[in-house]
């Protein structure tokens, strides 16, 4: 029964397709076999028969084959593997040339590939007309042979030696540990001077800056983030810090200023000390007096406005500083004469100042000659001086005379000096 073309499937249809021209490639060692046993009678038929349902089966398989790989591949790889044979032609046989589509390699493999290590059979060849093997053709155009060496890598191709890489950039603070207020520098190793920054000090802040300075206003440990790139490298790389920063605690420092105005006492100001997580303490009282005390007191001697600054430390070593501002209504001087005439008119006939004599407070007082030799002292303001050494003897000769007088003022001894003319 011949079955007809619409009975077919598309794959029967294509394998018709791609072998209605197809020839044979001519063999004539297979031809003169298949003469030799048509005719040897009877007897060699059924070896004849064999032989030529063998060729017939080769060459079945091969068109198989070939027609398998043909519907497979219509483009480049059936280009490429195309192989053109002259075949001379043998006496009375017309001369054919077949292009053979080698579906399969040498070696059975799949199309491009060869196998390292497998026999390679040798191409057919048919006799050339003076009895020689006919060298087969190249294979036309190009040939890449890197299809022919499956299993072998390709060489790569030659590059130009790289340049040498440009060193890490990195980025490193001036301190590791800091106090609160302390500025911060930040500087980058191996980063060219037209880059693009952007830094994240882990606080809310932010800067665009080369080498920034900053300020950490709170406690904390802090991770700093450093984005760069190079200009025209589109690309932003993030580095992060290499350790910590950390952000001390810092002390508190606060005071309170109290007034001591009491009849029969040194006026004086009581600095009440009120810090949090003070190690030590340093005043300036604003007239050039300093106190390393917790809390000072502190007599004025002149009136006026004074700043007096409280600068505290703590055991990390981070400081805070308090300022505050200080009015004073009135002279304390003791109120001291200038002079005196101790000539027994009972007109100031004795020298003692007047505040001393007002006050209920513990005294030194003590009177010294130009030559700065003592010549009075006494604790009581009932018994003033009266011009002579130790108050017996002559009067002393006329002239001035210095006068130094330590006063108990609370917990501290405030002393007051100056001079005073004697008068004959």
């Amino acid at each position: 029964m011949v079955e007809k073309p619409n009975d077919m499937d598309a794959f029967e249809r294509q394998v018709k397709a791609q072998l209605e021209h197809y020839e044979v490639p001519y063999n004539a060692a297979d031809w003169a076999q298949m003469d030799r046993a048509l005719s040897s009678g009877v007897q060699g038929w059924g070896h004849g028969r064999a032989l030529v349902a063998g060729l017939l089966l080769a060459g079945g398989l091969l068109i198989g084959g070939t027609a398998y790989y043909l519907g497979m591949d219509k483009g480049s790889q059936l280009a490429e593997t195309q192989t053109s044979v002259e075949v001379p032609s043998a006496p009375g046989i017309e001369p054919a040339s077949a292009a053979v589509n080698a579906g399969v390699t040498e070696t059975g493999g799949p199309l491009g590939e060869r196998v390292e290590g497998a026999p390679q059979p040798r191409p057919a060849t048919a006799p050339s007309h003076n009895g020689n093997p006919a060298t087969p053709r190249p294979k036309s155009g190009n040939v890449d042979p890197a299809r022919h060496t499956a299993g072998k890598p390709t060489p790569a191709a030659p590059t130009s030696q790289a340049a040498p890489e440009t060193p890490a950039s990195a980025f490193r603070a001036s301190v590791k540990e800091t106090c609160p207020g302390d500025p911060v520098n930040f500087t980058v190793d191996n980063m060219p001077e037209d880059g693009i920054y952007l830094w994240n000090f882990g606080d809310g802040n932010f800067s665009n800056k080369a080498n920034p300075d900053h300020v950490f206003t709170k406690p904390g440990t802090y991770q700093v983030m450093l984005s760069m790139s190079s200009a025209g490298a589109g690309t932003m790389r993030n580095k992060p810090s290499s350790g910590m920063i950390v952000i001390h605690e810092a002390p508190l420092a606060t005071f309170n200023m109290v007034k001591l105005e009491f009849p029969g006492q040194v006026p004086r100001v009581h600095f009440e000390n009120r810090a949090e997580g003070a190690h030590s303490y340093q005043w300036d009282l604003g007239d050039g007096t300093t106190s390393t005390e917790p809390s000072p007191d502190h007599v004025y001697r002149k009136k006026g406005t004074y700043q007096v600054v409280q600068t505290v430390t703590n055991a990390t070593g981070c400081t805070d500083r308090k300022v505050k501002e200080l009015i004073i209504d009135r002279d304390f001087d003791l109120a001291a004469p200038k002079a005196f005439t101790p000539n027994g008119d009972g007109n100031e006939d004795s020298f003692m100042p007047q505040t001393l004599k007002q006050l209920q407070a513990k005294f030194n007082l003590a009177v010294y000659d130009p030559a700065g030799r003592l010549v009075y002292s006494t604790s009581d303001a009932r018994r003033a001086w009266t011009g002579q050494a130790q108050n017996q003897g002559a009067v002393l000769a006329p002239g001035h005379y210095v006068w130094v007088a330590d006063l108990q003022a609370g917990q501290h001894t405030e002393t007051f000096t100056g001079s005073v003319q004697l008068v004959p």
